[in-house]
């Protein structure tokens, strides 16, 4: 759901980049915002296969420490992906009447549902270093 949440707010932003302007311009032009948007789609493609191989290894002794790295990068990147489509839109994005709301507090409220990023991060510096107190 994170990754999903993450694409929309995605293309959303995208979308609204090629039609809002600003100094005659459309802000999809302006290589900050090109970067910002490039940041938001390497973090999702990169939590995609880690949702993957959590999925694969359910079930395994690497199946805790895979679905805790799967939640950490999907949180991250839809987070992420929150930030960017929100500094996009600018107000318009927290009105009721624009459909971005919905996918922000998706965006905001999944990391903290079946465990915080910080819980999973414990998760995983406990499977990897043993000795490690959390």
């Amino acid at each position: 759901m994170l990754i999903g949440a993450g694409e929309r707010l995605l293309d959303e932003a995208v979308s609204y980049a090629k039609v809002r302007e600003q100094f005659g311009r459309a802000i999809g032009e302006f290589q900050a915002l090109k970067h910002q948007l490039s940041d938001v789609r390497v973090a999702l493609t990169f939590a995609r296969p880690l949702v993957w191989n959590a999925t694969r290894e359910l079930g395994t002794e690497t199946g805790e420490r895979a679905v805790s790295a799967a939640k950490v990068a999907a949180s991250g990147a839809a987070a992420l992906a929150a930030r960017a489509s929100l500094q996009v839109h600018g107000a318009i994005g927290y009105t009721s009447e624009h459909p971005l709301r919905i996918w922000l507090g998706l965006a905001h409220a999944l990391p903290t549902v079946w465990g915080t990023p910080a819980h999973h991060r414990a998760r995983i510096a406990r499977a990897i270093l043993p000795d490690y107190a959390v």
